[in-house]
């Protein structure tokens, strides 16, 4: 995926935490996750007004290219946006990135797709139709 942060309208920055780091003092590959996640809520919340006690989804897929290792010292942002907008399901992708030097790189990039759910059914579910209008309003889609 070529990604540019100026393909983004939204993101975060990320506090690494101690924790995050595995023996070699770089950001451990599955806390990656954890970042995609928390900018994504962010993201769906601020954003979309996402309401999660009545629309209900799940983390169908996810791809994550790492291209740089954080460390502790970093503090990398993460950008999100919405590249695609199905019946029951919507695609995210992220960049990861942090400074060096002087300049902005890329850490990271990822994309995501999430279903819509019913808990109570346990079964997929069209995305509302209101959600899917604030995602294509907010990232321009047709």
């Amino acid at each position: 995926m070529s990604v540019s942060p100026e393909d983004f309208k939204y993101h975060i920055t990320i506090d690494i935490r101690w924790r995050d780091l595995d023996a070699l003092n770089h950001v451990n590959n599955s806390v990656y996750l954890t970042y995609l996640e928390q900018a994504r809520t962010h993201y769906l919340h601020e954003c979309i007004q996402w309401d999660w006690q009545t629309d209900g989804m799940i983390l169908a897929s996810a791809t994550i290219d790492f291209k740089i290792a954080l460390i502790l010292s970093d503090k990398p942002k993460v950008y999100v946006r919405c590249s695609h907008i199905g019946n029951k399901s919507f695609t995210l992708q992220y960049c990861i990135t942090t400074e060096r030097n002087g300049r902005t790189v890329i850490a990271t990039t990822a994309t995501t797709i999430l279903v819509g759910f019913n808990y109570q059914t346990e079964a997929t579910q069209p995305i509302p139709e209101n959600k899917r209008q604030r995602l294509r309003e907010f990232e321009n889609l047709a």
